[in-house]
């Protein structure tokens, strides 16, 4: 299946000029071997039938984080209070807790910083916010990406 994703990103990247397939023929096998050595496949899976609902969830939060930090910069007086909040992460080692740790990361206002066991130490724009409950729903969201049962999830 990656070599079939890699192959289509090649396709994609070339706009299918059939010229750049003599050098997709080498190149795409080499950063397959690459990439299954550095990043090889775990446990867990994506439930390709709830990829379309988790990218609509991810579009809309990273939106709506957008706006709350364009308003806050617009805005006549900064209303930021940045700094590191650790809240409790409790996906399971692996894919999981990697995509959830990233996409904290590409929301506007949030970074995260390190993992330490069951809790995420995260750089914040406003440590006011909920972040708690921010990590939560990422974490529900990523569990049903992967098909994991919230139990899982609980930090058994």
């Amino acid at each position: 299946m990656r070599l079939g994703l890699l192959a289509v990103l090649w396709l994609a990247l070339t706009n299918g000029d059939p010229s750049g397939w003599g050098y997709g023929l080498v190149v795409v096998p080499l950063v397959w071997i690459l990439s299954s050595r550095v990043f090889p496949p775990g446990a867990y899976r994506v439930k390709p039938l709830y990829l379309p609902q988790f990218t609509v969830w991810f579009l809309v939060q990273s939106l709506s984080a957008g706006w709350d930090v364009s308003r806050r910069l617009m805005a006549p007086q900064l209303a930021v209070a940045p700094g590191e909040r650790e809240v409790p992460f409790t996906l399971p080692e692996g894919s999981p807790r990697w995509l959830a740790a990233n996409l904290l990361s590409l929301m506007p206002g949030t970074l995260s910083v390190e993992v330490h066991g069951e809790t995420l130490l995260l750089h914040c724009l406003d440590t006011g916010q909920d972040t708690i409950a921010a990590v939560a729903e990422t974490e529900r969201q990523v569990a049903r990406l992967f098909g994991i049962t919230p139990s899982a999830t609980e930090g058994e």
